[in-house]
């Protein structure tokens, strides 16, 4: 069965890392699909985090990342993709992905949602951390893939 987890990746985390690797275990194929939220302003571009992304994962061989386009739900039914898989650190998280599933659900029916609890490892890292730790002068490299800690020290 294929999956998909999405968003936006700025920047991939070791969060996000930790999900595509435990949701490889469960699914055939798991695309990571890298979607643009209008709302957001970004640090890296789509094309620089589908390198990161790609660099992060490329030792789980039934990963792969792309750029993608349109709505979540339609997406799915073009791919054939059967489950998207959000990774959930909180209660914040879980009532937020949870109202998602359910739109999600009104227009690709055929598609689920996993709700995947972050592991306690991962749990406090997020992208938006990341770039606020990293504009201060902090060194993330404890919360981002190696080659994510670079890419920030570049910036």
């Amino acid at each position: 069965m294929k999956a998909l987890i999405c968003g936006s990746f700025d920047p991939i985390t070791n969060g996000h890392v930790d999900l595509i690797r435990r949701s490889a275990m469960l699914f055939d194929d798991v695309t990571v699909g890298i979607f643009v939220n209008s709302a957001k302003k970004y640090m890296f571009s789509e094309t620089e985090r589908l390198e990161l992304i790609k660099n992060s994962i490329k030792d789980i061989k039934n990963a792969h990342a792309e750029l993608c386009s349109g709505l979540v739900a339609t997406y799915c039914q073009d791919n054939g993709i059967g489950v998207i898989v959000k990774g959930v650190r909180n209660i914040k998280d879980y009532e937020y992905e949870l109202d998602m599933a359910k739109a999600n659900k009104l227009f690709a029916p055929e598609t689920e949602t996993l709700l995947l609890p972050a592991s306690s490892e991962t749990e406090a890292i997020s992208s938006s951390m990341v770039r606020a730790f990293n504009a201060g002068g902090k060194d993330v490299s404890a919360f981002v893939p190696a080659c994510v800690a670079k890419a920030l020290k570049a910036k």
